[in-house]
């Protein structure tokens, strides 16, 4: 031992403090680094028990030969559940709603259908029905041969566009219409098809077309459509808001009455007491002449 902490010293320069801690410290170190490569070694001998996995394995493998012949039956008949609708040959520029929805088309790819042939489109050759929004391409292949349309223009040819005999136009209600009747204009979809009704329930009814422009979002040719397609009942009245008791709330809750309007007729009730006729509106000196006769319809006068 003495030789060997004279050796330490005389190497590394070591005090006789450092040597006593340099040999305890010597064979630790060895152990660290020889312990990582000797525990692998050890368990690389070690034999690994598989037998559950192995009897897991063996189940999942019986459970899917047992149950093979289901399965495939169950791929097979699926897809024929789809099927449930009826083929017969049609012509989809004359086709009424009713007899695309039993064909298989569904509620929206109907309606979308209907909208274009309202607004002047036509169907020239079969392949044409893949221009509408959301046909499917397997759908249009299974109703292929059941379509009364050729399958290409002949060149030179030019093209006649039938109309179909005692065929009325038909138009809804702008006041009572709801989201579908809506949605079956073009460029309307689910979000301007609800802001239209909530417009039309703040406001209590529209009184004339040029209101559309209005609604957030639709744009004045989507306007001309509706137009067109919704008609307004003549001498319709619309839900009226009684100028002497509604609250402040109620009348700002009104699209035409601003709060700072709203704020004004309750001043002047207070000060004046209850208004005498609808046309004292204008009096208020926050209420414009264009405003006061905007607003004027949909107010009334009752104590």
């Amino acid at each position: 031992m003495d030789i060997i902490r004279k050796l330490i010293r005389n190497v590394f320069g070591f005090s006789r403090t450092e040597i006593n801690g340099f040999i305890i410290l010597l064979p630790l170190a060895v152990m660290l680094v020889s312990i990582v490569p000797l525990y692998s070694s050890w368990l690389a001998d070690q034999k690994v028990d598989y037998s559950n996995e192995e009897k897991q394995l063996d189940s999942l493998v019986a459970f899917f030969k047992d149950n093979e012949k289901k399965l495939k039956d169950t791929l097979h008949v699926t897809p024929m559940l789809k099927n449930t609708h009826t083929f017969f040959s049609f012509n989809p520029n004359f086709a009424p709603v009713s007899d695309l929805k039993q064909l298989g088309f569904t509620e929206i790819l109907s309606t979308r259908i209907a909208s274009y042939r309202s607004r002047g489109g036509y169907f020239s050759v079969k392949s044409d029905l893949l221009k509408i929004y959301g046909m499917d391409s397997a759908f249009y292949q299974q109703l292929y041969t059941y379509i009364e349309l050729p399958e290409k223009v002949e060149k030179n040819k030019p093209l006649h566009f039938p109309v179909k005999q005692n065929e009325k136009h038909v138009t809804h209600d702008l006041n009572t219409a709801d989201s579908v009747q809506l949605l079956s204009v073009f460029g309307i979809g689910p979000k301007l098809a609800a802001r239209i009704i909530n417009f039309r329930n703040a406001l209590g009814g529209f009184i004339k077309h040029e209101q559309l422009k209005e609604v957030y979002g639709l744009d004045s040719t989507v306007a001309s459509s509706l137009s067109k397609a919704f008609f307004i009942h003549e001498g319709f009245e619309p839900v009226k808001i009684n100028l002497n008791t509604a609250s402040e709330t109620q009348l700002s809750l009104h699209p035409y009455i601003r709060k700072k309007i709203a704020k004004a007729i309750m001043a002047y009730r207070f000060q004046h007491g209850s208004f005498s006729s609808v046309d004292e509106i204008g009096k208020l000196t926050v209420v414009k002449p264009d405003e006061a006769k905007r607003l004027a319809p949909y107010l009334k006068i009752i104590d």
